[in-house]
């Protein structure tokens, strides 16, 4: 199991302030159950997965960060196929010369909460002369909710402002611990026990009965009325209505407190509205009706919450670029956009964002202008 690679490794560690971080310099693979890649992964000095950054600006070289989630971590594709260094290959060939530098710190897990204590702890000692966040809102919005978010919870003061991302603590029972706590270090029990718990649901109900797996161990995605909660945020009426409200609120917040951060250190503030799965390809949207069968007596609106980023960023003079609107145009005849069952980007997708982003940039932003501000 370990010579295949079939097992991925654990790359995070529990954070203080963030919640989880990539542990610096932590080299393994990742892969997943449906074998859709198999993937060779390093974890750079400052904790990103991305080529080594010195702190110290390049003269003469204009910096753009982008921060985000598991779309810019992008463990699925090679580094040199992901975001980041696609963006930074497609700047450098359009201004003719090499004087653009991308620096990517995605991690996965992370809504605007642990984006906006990323660029304020690690990002803004780069002198970024753009920031730009990948902006997924497909689970970003429940990731800003103390409420809703189930892992990685947000924490505010009473004004509303963040304090910290904190991480879920493992629950520890006592008694039989299950076969686990014996076999601690062995690849082939995980690799087994995921393939039992993914793809044969009647079989680890079984195990959980004979005291062999934990019943926690089950996957099971929160619901509320049947729904999963992460696709409550397409819904024109999300339950519940007060949390998914707050959530909102949370983003929005959010956002200006980055827009003023990046502001104050003189830079530029961009957002770019990374695209679902579901709502590039019409097939994957069904598969979940029918998966979920109280979804269809539902009010759906897949295109709502990418409408109303892009309002906030209309009323605060911030360019959004909308990636779900190219991908769409581009999906018939394309190369797949995006994985199949792991629903992240292939390198074809990444390098459509990356060429998409790069022509706004270069477009809208005149990045030659702001060398030498910081």
């Amino acid at each position: 199991m370990r010579l295949l690679h079939l097992v991925p490794t654990r790359f995070w560690q529990p954070d203080p302030l963030l919640g989880t971080r990539l542990i610096p310099g932590k080299e393994g693979w990742w892969t997943q159950e449906e074998h859709e890649f198999r993937v060779p992964i390093r974890i750079n000095g400052a904790g990103f997965r991305d080529v080594e950054h010195t702190v110290d600006k390049p003269a003469g070289t204009s910096r753009v960060l982008v921060l985000g989630d598991s779309f810019i971590e992008a463990l699925q594709i090679p580094l040199d196929a992901t975001f980041g260094r696609q963006l930074e290959r497609a700047l450098n060939r359009s201004a003719g010369q090499g004087r653009y530098e991308v620096i990517s710190m995605g991690v996965s897990g992370y809504g605007t909460a642990g984006e906006l204590l990323t660029y304020r702890e690690f990002g803004r000692a780069y002198a970024p002369d753009v920031v730009l966040l990948a902006l997924y809102p497909g689970n970003d919005v429940r990731n800003n909710s103390p409420t809703l978010e189930p892992a990685l919870r947000p924490e505010y003061d009473e004004r509303g402002n963040l304090l910290r991302v904190t991480g879920a603590a493992r629950k520890r029972g006592t008694g039989s611990r299950g076969l686990r706590s014996r076999l601690p270090e062995s690849a082939a029990y995980e690799y087994l026990r995921k393939m039992v718990l993914t793809r044969h649901p009647a079989l680890a109900q079984q195990l959980v009965r004979f005291g062999v797996v934990r019943p926690e161990a089950l996957p099971q995605a929160p619901q509320v009325a049947g729904v999963p909660v992460d696709y409550w945020v397409y819904a024109t009426k999300p339950q519940p209505q007060p949390a998914w409200e707050a959530a909102w609120r949370h983003t929005e917040e959010l956002l200006g407190a980055l827009q003023a951060a990046v502001e104050h250190e003189r830079g530029r503030f961009i957002v770019a509205v990374v695209s679902a799965r579901e709502i590039v390809y019409p097939d994957s949207w069904q598969q979940i009706l029918d998966g979920n069968p109280a979804m269809r007596q539902i009010e759906w609106d897949l295109e709502g919450p990418e409408r109303r980023v892009a309002q906030w960023c209309a009323a605060h003079g911030v360019l959004c670029v909308a990636l779900w609107v190219v991908f769409r145009a581009h999906r018939a005849g394309a190369p797949p956009l995006h994985f199949e069952y792991d629903g992240h980007w292939t390198a074809a997708g990444h390098g459509l964002a990356a060429e998409t982003v790069a022509a706004a940039l270069l477009r809208s932003v005149r990045l030659t202008s702001l060398q030498g501000e910081h």
